[in-house]
């Protein structure tokens, strides 16, 4: 018996886009990016002997050498009464930032690009994106570029320049429209973060959530991405979990 038919949407659940924190947008959304795989960050209970870590200057490094990271995916498709497995590989890799000018200003940007192959009860899909991430001098989101989508920052985004474990808070509020002219809006993205006790004493879990709105008040999609980020400012993504309902099937993902 196969399993149910999952749209490419639903499977990309923006999973794909959200690798970057700018609504990590698409998008999964512009940021802390890293490289490697890792243990999952909502288990750890090693309580940091550093009280502080340097988030800011993590951001910095992601934009500034590059990453890559390769993960194994695992999850669930749901459809009524049915779940089906969910497993697969991740390969995410984010480019140095260069020069660049958005919406009239002075800007960076760096090329994101994510492949994977998911397969659903021995069935299997390939997904495949690339978006531009556009980020400030400081190096927080303000806009992200793919073939279909257009998003740009609401209000001035900022990261805490260092965060302790148990602090949150939100980054900024991304609107999302089919193209540059701006005409159509087509979703809005909330992105906030969590800073948890990491796998060690000197790491901290720094997660950064993208809530994708659509067009309305309730969120219909989310995507966590899980950064270890070192004493020094080295950050390590370590795990990206998803979940997202599209046409009655309910896809969850968690690659680490």
């Amino acid at each position: 018996m196969t399993g149910p038919h999952i749209p490419r949407k639903a499977l990309n659940m923006k999973f794909a886009k959200k690798l970057s924190p700018v609504a990590m947008a698409a998008m999964l959304a512009a940021t802390l990016s890293a490289c490697g795989g890792g243990s999952s960050g909502s288990s750890a209970s090693t309580t940091p002997v550093t009280t502080s870590f340097p988030v800011q200057q993590a951001l910095a490094y992601a934009f500034t050498h590059g990453m890559q990271a390769n993960l194994a995916i695992t999850g669930t498709a749901t459809s009524g009464a049915l779940s089906y497995p969910v497993t697969g590989t991740l390969s995410y890799a984010l480019g140095m930032a260069s020069n660049t000018t958005f919406e009239g200003a002075a800007a960076q940007q760096a090329t994101e690009n994510l492949n994977a192959s998911v397969v659903v009860n021995g069935v299997s899909q390939p997904i495949s994106t690339s978006s531009t991430l556009i980020v400030n001098a400081q190096y927080a989101p303000i806009g992200d570029r793919t073939s279909d989508s257009y998003c740009v920052a609401s209000g001035t985004p900022s990261y805490p320049a260092t965060a302790t474990v148990g602090q949150s808070g939100d980054i900024v509020t991304m609107n999302c429209y089919t193209d540059s002219t701006k005409r159509t809006l087509v979703n809005t993205e909330k992105l906030s973060y969590v800073a948890a006790a990491g796998s060690d004493a000197n790491t901290l879990n720094f997660q950064m959530v993208t809530t994708d709105f659509g067009l309305t008040s309730t969120p219909q999609s989310s995507v966590t991405i899980t950064y270890a980020v070192s004493t020094a400012g080295v950050p390590k993504l370590i795990r990206v979990q998803a979940t997202q309902t599209e046409s009655g099937v309910t896809v969850t993902l968690d690659a680490k």
